[in-house]
């Protein structure tokens, strides 16, 4: 496995005061080639992760689209129906991070769908579940300081058979995605500096 084969997850901002920057963030990410797009909305928002991702769904057309089924009352039948729509707006993109027992009803619903589990003895180590049971092991890892960390991060990535790296989202990590080699040349900075 080479360094391009690592896949990059965005974890989005978990702060959604400002929605219509927090779409244009998420849009600007699958633009750049983010692989995966986490949504988790800070409880204090008021906001429900699967309506969230359900508009997200509507506006991005690639990346996978990853989100924590609430632990909500909803009686199973409710939150079924809403992840199978939300499956049919995302065109099977939707990946739940699935890290409690399920009634049985919903346990076979969530079955249909790729899975991320945290792994008991590392914290922010995930295994992903796809469907067809093939497995992928995706780390959490701090946003890069430099291009160069990011390199040294993917070739880490690639030694330990680690099949994605999640990453929280910010303007540097924006700038590599998009502009991985150095930016010397770049002809858009200096259009943008006259």
């Amino acid at each position: 496995m080479d360094s391009r084969a690592v896949k990059v997850g965005v974890l989005l901002d978990r702060r959604l005061d400002a929605l219509g920057e927090w779409f244009a963030d998420a849009t600007a990410f699958e633009a750049a080639g983010a692989d995966a797009l986490w949504v988790d909305p800070a409880p204090e928002s008021g906001l429900d992760p699967l309506a969230v991702l359900a508009a997200l769904a509507a506006r991005t057309a690639r990346s996978l689209l990853v989100a924590a089924v609430p632990a909500s009352g909803s009686p199973p039948e409710e939150l079924a129906r809403t992840l199978a729509t939300i499956g049919r707006l995302s065109h099977s993109r939707m990946a739940l991070v699935a890290d409690r027992e399920w009634p049985e009803a919903l346990a076979i619903l969530l079955a249909s769908f790729s899975t991320f589990r945290q792994l008991p003895e590392a914290q922010g180590c995930f295994e992903h579940r796809r469907k067809g049971d093939e497995v992928e092991r995706w780390v959490q890892t701090s946003s890069p300081e430099s291009r160069a960390a990011w390199r040294e991060a993917l070739a880490g990535a690639v030694e330990r058979g680690v099949n994605g790296l999640l990453v929280p989202a910010g303007p540097r990590l924006l700038d590599i995605l998009r502009n991985p080699d150095d930016p010397h040349g770049r002809g858009d900075l200096h259009l943008a500096q006259g």
